[in-house]
């Protein structure tokens, strides 16, 4: 896992709890001055000035648009509300490997059949389906791993 480095002006921006509020709140979606404002049922300058440390601490960014300000969070930020994502990832893929061995069992067991009385060869179909359907449960983990590292996770944290 990486180490997340704080310096005295992270520090100073976190020790604020209306800040820390709207860090939670930026975490949904990016949000304007005034939906922050309206969210925390905080005046629109003090959510401006909290806002000014936060972006000079560079937790977060703005996009500039014609009239509006959307506010978000940088990487740093998410790192911090978030530390043990990579663990996630981890997970995943260590399902994903048993499940694909698993499903590479199957489809071999039903390639080389079980040898009955008599000498004939039985091939056993549910072993075909039962590993074909755990090798597209490994596809999807890595889609699932791939959503996570990107960032786009569709699994809460």
């Amino acid at each position: 896992m990486e180490e997340i480095a704080l310096d005295r002006d992270d520090i100073t921006a976190l020790s604020s709890d209306v800040r820390v509020m709207i860090l939670k709140a930026l975490d949904s979606r990016p949000m304007t001055v005034s939906e922050l404002a309206d969210r925390l049922g905080l005046a629109k300058s003090t959510v401006h000035q909290h806002l000014a440390v936060l972006a000079s601490a560079d937790l977060v960014a703005h996009e500039s648009a014609r009239k509006w300000r959307d506010y978000t969070l940088t990487k740093k930020a998410a790192r911090l509300l978030h530390p043990g994502g990579d663990h996630r990832i981890t997970i995943i893929l260590g399902t994903s490997l048993v499940a694909m061995t698993a499903g590479v069992l199957c489809v071999t067991s039903f390639l080389r059949g079980f040898t009955v009385q008599g000498g004939s060869v039985v091939r056993e179909p549910l072993l075909l389906y039962a590993g074909e359907a755990l090798l597209g449960v490994t596809v999807a983990l890595w889609y699932l791993a791939l959503r996570c590292r990107r960032g786009t996770s569709p699994i809460p944290a």
